[in-house]
């Protein structure tokens, strides 16, 4: 049973080929979240969108130290778990049948998701959205238990096999086109297949041109199954 924090749209469960979730943005709400499902007008989506604890992931910018969103933000990390939990449906869906997709701060937390959660997921559409810290060095070192014990390879490449679609503007004023860029390189030098789409003169809002990219870009997901 879902608890009050979390809203299902879309496909019952056990009827979807897909399960989404919906990360909100700073003192956004979970319902902005169902609208934004509504827009991407996807068949054969189960979406979920939890809420954040009082509007926030984690209290601070995103590109500042990430000493200082903790510990919100390994909290806000524990909370995607639960939810990737109920997505997958006790395990009927597999890894690469979970989209998670946010806007704004929570597509930075989905991008953090993917980072420490290496497997757990097969795509992350950010809308838009960055790499949690300052511009980092050694991006694995910040990734999950998985990628820590497992091969060389998988060591090398933590986010093999992941699916990105990335948007960014040259004038959003809460995220800039260097940030965007430096964040689908560091994806990129991660293992992550990265879709990237930079819009010329679009503010701090999702386009509807985002949103048909978008869902050619899960309609594209979904036909893998």
């Amino acid at each position: 049973m879902l608890g009050p924090d979390l809203r299902a749209m879309g496909r019952a469960r056990g009827d979807a080929k897909l399960a989404g979730v919906l990360l909100h943005g700073r003192d956004r709400t979970k319902k902005e979240m169902t609208e934004l499902a509504a827009d991407l007008d996807l068949e054969g989506v189960r979406w979920l969108a939890p809420a954040a604890p009082a509007g926030k992931w984690y209290p601070n910018r995103f590109y500042d130290e990430r000493s200082v969103n903790e510990p919100h933000l390994t909290r806000a990390v524990d909370h995607c778990d639960r939810v990737m939990d109920e997505a997958t449906e006790d395990g009927r869906l597999k890894p690469d049948q979970i989209v998670v997709a946010g806007f704004s701060q929570g597509a930075c937390l989905a991008l953090e998701y993917a980072l420490r959660r290496p497997g757990r997921i097969g795509a992350v559409v950010v809308f838009p959205g960055a790499l949690i810290g300052p511009p980092e060095p050694d991006w694995i070192s910040i990734a999950g238990p998985r990628a820590k014990d497992a091969g060389s390879a998988l060591k090398r490449a933590p986010l093999a096999g992941l699916r990105v679609f990335l948007t960014g503007s040259d004038a959003d004023e809460w995220i800039s086109e260097e940030q965007t860029r430096q964040t689908a390189h560091a994806l990129v030098d991660l293992g992550a297949d990265v879709r990237m789409r930079i819009y010329a003169g679009r503010p701090h809002v999702i386009l509807p041109e985002e949103l048909r990219e978008a869902r050619s870009f899960l309609t594209d997901l979904r036909a893998l199954w």
